[in-house]
């Protein structure tokens, strides 16, 4: 079967695609990534840009990658990044989702791994996809280790030609931290593919990944008080809520402070709950508020294991604003001095708003620990991030979540003040705060010296 389908061109337009050797995809395709990138080109890639402007773009397809150690959900997740990553770039062809891809692979019995002969391969991408590029390999979790360390394989081929061209290939590479997959080798690949410099954005610099980074996240404090679970006030753990759920339940019932089964000496926070709850609104505990830096990096981790229902986290991120309302509760979720405590919907008009969330999907196997790290950098292009919570979720089904050793730290400074952006309504516009109130301003000057042309000269003499 050969693949007919929609066309994404990663500029918000698509394609039909035809079938037949002779019709091929239109000539532009999208790659994915773990995280979203800007895309820059640099000098010597806008010199060879405009020398094929007419050149017809070429299709890519990401494959899913190999990943055993969970039943291939973090590979498809790695191919589902890639992919939007080529949407962003916007310099190829590609398959209108991820799942088109998937249906033709189940559809041809078609099974890329890491061992697959570059002409197999080839001909999976020439004749199966009528495209040119394939980009596949293999990310499993390192035997013998602890943590998010894993051993990758990743390999970026063109077969437009009589022979292949290997464009990027790692094979074997240890990562230090799941961070470096999408911030160095995909990265990297999608440089040698595009001919672009890709500079990660200034949330997502390099810095992420260097010693000082690496540094800070094992020596720096941890901002979440309590994330040990080992002292509690009257079964309520330190730094955290004494309630949980959507219904702001006391401890006890849905959510607790447990012992660990198999390690009394350790505690740990226990969901508990049946599948009318898991499967309509879930469980939720947050922590008290921690001060954040707008446009500082921190780094997320937790220990996690479920004996069937999903897991969650956010990290919401607060500014103050100005509101007319006034709320009959002062202290939501706040400990007894806490320097924020009595400013969340204070009498005074002000109140805190969520303007920043983190959501970080928890995958593993079931009843054993799985560890969650992934970095965030609260931002928004109004407010500005000043404090955090951390919200863990668990829903779908019926049954246990335990929860351990939750951290939140600061892994790179705020750039320079001179680097901020002025501050506007959103991320669409490119019109300022500023820019916006001097518009107004002019505006009413204008109306005003039109109003006093227009009175009557009578008027003007009373």
């Amino acid at each position: 079967m050969r693949f007919t389908t929609w066309l994404h061109t990663g500029t918000g337009a698509s394609s039909r695609a035809r079938s037949g050797p002779s019709a091929g995809y239109p000539r532009r395709l999208s790659l994915f990534a773990v995280m979203i990138l800007a895309v820059t080109p640099g000098p010597v890639a806008a010199a060879e840009s405009a020398r094929s402007a007419n050149a017809p773009k070429k299709v890519v397809i990401p494959f899913d990658f190999v990943s055993r150690f969970d039943g291939g959900r973090y590979g498809q997740m790695l191919a589902d990044s890639i992919w939007k990553k080529l949407e962003k770039l916007g310099d190829f062809v590609i398959p209108e989702s991820m799942q088109d891809i998937r249906d033709l692979c189940e559809t041809n019995n078609l099974r890329i791994t890491p061992d697959t002969p570059l002409e197999t391969v080839g001909r999976a991408v020439r004749n199966d996809f009528d495209a040119q590029i394939g980009i596949w390999g293999s990310i499993e979790r390192a035997p013998g280790t602890e943590g998010e360390i894993y051993d990758l394989a990743i390999r970026c081929v063109d077969f437009s030609g009589h022979q292949p061209r290997v464009i990027y290939e790692k094979t074997g590479v240890r990562t230090n931290s799941v961070s470096e997959v999408p911030h160095v080798y995909v990265r990297e690949m999608l440089e040698k593919l595009s001919g672009r410099t890709i500079p990660l954005p200034r949330a997502e610099r390099v810095y992420a990944t260097s010693a000082a980074a690496e540094e800070r996240w094992k020596t720096g404090p941890n901002l979440v008080a309590g994330g040990d679970f080992e002292t509690a006030v009257r079964g309520v753990p330190k730094g955290w809520d004494s309630r949980a759920g959507q219904l702001r339940e006391p401890l006890g019932n849905l959510v607790k402070w447990v012992p660990e089964a198999a390690n009394p000496r350790n505690h740990v926070i226990r969901f508990s709950f049946p599948q009318s709850v898991g499967d309509n609104e879930g469980v939720m505990y947050y922590t008290s508020e921690f001060a954040v830096q707008e446009g500082a990096t921190y780094r997320f981790q937790c220990r996690w294991r479920s004996d069937g229902p999903a897991a969650k986290v956010f990290i919401k991120c607060y500014d103050e604003t100005q509101t007319v309302y006034r709320s009959e509760s002062r202290s939501s979720g706040l400990e007894a001095g806490d320097p924020a405590t009595g400013s969340r919907n204070a009498p005074g008009g002000r109140e805190r708003r969520e303007v920043f969330r983190s959501q970080q999907n928890l995958y593993g196997p079931k009843n054993t620990w799985n560890t969650q790290t992934e970095d965030f950098t609260p931002k928004h292009t109004k407010y500005s991030p000043k404090w955090g919570r951390v919200m863990l979720y668990a829903y779908l089904g019926g049954g246990n979540v335990e929860f351990d050793d939750v951290i939140v730290k600061q892994v790179v400074p705020p750039a320079s003040l001179n680097l901020v952006q002025d501050k506007r309504h959103s991320a669409a516009t490119k019109v300022t705060l500023k820019e916006m109130e001097e518009n107004e301003r002019r505006g009413k000057e204008a109306r005003e010296r039109l109003r006093k042309k227009e009175e009557p000269q009578g008027a003007k003499q009373r």
